[in-house]
């Protein structure tokens, strides 16, 4: 089973970054809206255990995702893909946490547990990896400020 961790520092307050990353909050990051994935459908109001969101990426199967665990003061979630779509990775687990670093930056953690199908691990790490490093920018430009 591999393991891919990408921990960054962000120049923002925690709650700000929180509030895109968060379960619901990833609905307003322009590749979950028409960027990667054409649209996401959540199956429950709250973030709790049990809730599924699926996400409809621009080419390929759906992918539903369950939240296996949520705390909301640590800023921390687990999830697990309970149908991968046309993702090359089965018994997938991941988790999302967003440490403050004082009160204007914060350290973003995105982990994943997976084993690979049909692909190395290399090259899904480098797909892996290609979305999260965008997932990052697009949070760093709503986030973070411009020097003065």
């Amino acid at each position: 089973m591999g393991l891919l961790i990408l921990a960054e520092r962000i120049e923002a307050p925690a709650d700000a970054v929180w509030r895109y990353v968060g379960w619901h909050g990833v609905a307003e990051l322009d590749q979950y809206s028409g960027g990667l994935f054409r649209r996401i459908e959540f199956h429950g109001d709250e973030p709790s255990v049990g809730i599924v969101k699926i996400i409809h990426p621009i080419e390929g199967l759906p992918i539903h995702e369950r939240m296996d665990a949520f705390d909301a003061g640590t800023r921390t979630y687990r999830y697990s893909l309970l149908d991968v779509g046309s993702l090359p990775v089965t018994d997938y687990r991941g988790l999302v946490k967003v440490t403050p670093a004082g009160p204007d930056a914060c350290h973003l953690k995105i982990e994943c547990q997976f084993t690979a199908v049909g692909v190395t691990e290399e090259a899904w790490s480098d797909t892996w990896f290609a979305m999260e490093r965008g997932l990052l920018a697009e949070i760093r430009a709503r986030v973070e400020k411009a020097p003065a």
